[in-house]
């Protein structure tokens, strides 16, 4: 089985950075309107300042602790302890799956809970004054999973990865659902300025182009080694 997924990672890391490419072609624009995302942006800014201290490793692992139990527990899994600590932590569960390894590095704990916290609070009270606020903490959040996943992930392999099938496998599946995530996110914060259905043919049309390039230079290194083989 590992095997199985060491292959589909391989043949997914093309399709992964095509989409990165593409996501980062259509999001650069969106977000620099800057007249509409000022209040994201700034919210982005500080959550980088901050981290550049060091600050913010306990939340972190608190997030990624309790991500990995919510994952179980959606799919009904016993959860049976969770430990948080400064730099590292660890949840206890009666058993896991890539599911629940990866959630916690692609799924941005702290944003949904803002969020939801948001939407919920606006149904008993207008909140469209407190909106640039929301947006503040939407940037500052997002940008404080993507952060963190980015340090985690460029250190030593962490345990999650290896249990959901190996680097090789998780990696580009990580990158493909980051890349996803944040275009939703931002097509909910701003559905003036992103179209996730031209957002979506972006990156089909980079995926369809990459495999197409993989495809060529595979056939023109096949002819020349069968040229040599001839002579």
């Amino acid at each position: 089985m590992r095997y199985l997924k060491t292959l589909a990672g391989i043949a997914l890391a093309p399709a992964a950075l095509a989409a990165a490419w593409a996501t980062a072609a259509a999001l650069g624009p969106a977000l620099g309107r800057v007249s509409y995302t000022f209040p994201f942006l700034g919210g982005a800014l500080l959550c980088l300042l901050l981290h550049l201290t060091g600050r913010g490793k306990r939340l972190y692992v608190a997030a990624h602790e309790l991500t990995h139990a919510l994952a179980a527990v959606l799919i009904g899994v016993r959860v049976r302890k969770i430990s948080v600590g400064r730099g590292s932590g660890y949840v206890l569960l009666d058993s896991t799956n890539a599911f629940i390894s990866l959630a916690p590095y692609f799924v941005p704990f702290y944003t949904l809970a803002v969020s939801a916290a948001y939407w919920t609070a606006g149904r008993f009270w207008d909140l469209a004054p407190y909106r640039p606020w929301f947006l503040a903490a939407a940037g500052f959040t997002l940008a404080f999973h993507l952060l963190h996943t980015a340090d985690i992930l460029s250190g030593p392999v962490q345990s999650d990865l290896k249990k959901a099938g190996g680097p090789v496998f998780s990696l580009p599946l990580l990158l493909l659902l980051n890349c996803l995530g944040l275009a939703a996110a931002l097509r909910l914060l701003f559905p003036e300025l992103l179209s996730f259905r031209a957002y979506a043919g972006r990156v089909l049309q980079a995926q369809a182009a990459a495999y197409s390039g993989l495809w060529a230079a595979a056939a023109y290194a096949v002819n020349t080694a069968k040229i040599y083989i001839r002579s």
